[in-house]
């Protein structure tokens, strides 16, 4: 990922859904090298500074680091959404559907974009 400077800031696919953009008051971290995105970085003392208690997450490669940092966020005592249709599983579609099966053991709730976004605003703007 890094070398291939995947997600790089400007290049194709770094950019944030248009709904989802963050906020000044927003929670964002640099890129990680681990699978658990609570273990090398901030993001849990961010997280608590401003009170957060439910946490969405999706992501690149959803049987790696979005399991890793969900479960991280569950051990945490946060609230985890997972959405699988903004996460690539790393197969086809058997992969995806047992990483549908996982997600609804590790996450509170598992929710589509369309439904994640109907569920009400997401920045404290």
């Amino acid at each position: 990922m890094f070398d291939n400077r995947m997600f790089e800031a400007g290049s194709w696919g770094a950019e944030f859904h248009p709904d989802l953009t963050p906020g000044p008051n927003d929670v964002t971290i640099a890129p990680h090298k681990n699978l658990d995105v609570f273990a090398t970085t901030d993001l849990d003392i961010q997280l608590k500074r401003r009170g957060v208690e439910h946490v969405v997450v999706a992501g690149m490669i959803g049987t790696m680091c979005v399991e890793s940092t969900a479960r991280s966020a569950m051990e945490r005592g946060y609230r985890v959404t997972l959405v699988p249709d903004a996460t690539a599983p790393d197969g086809g579609p058997d992969s995806y559907e047992q990483m549908l099966r996982r997600y609804a053991l590790i996450a509170h709730e598992v929710l589509t974009t369309d439904e994640l976004l109907a569920t009400g605003p997401f920045h404290s703007r």
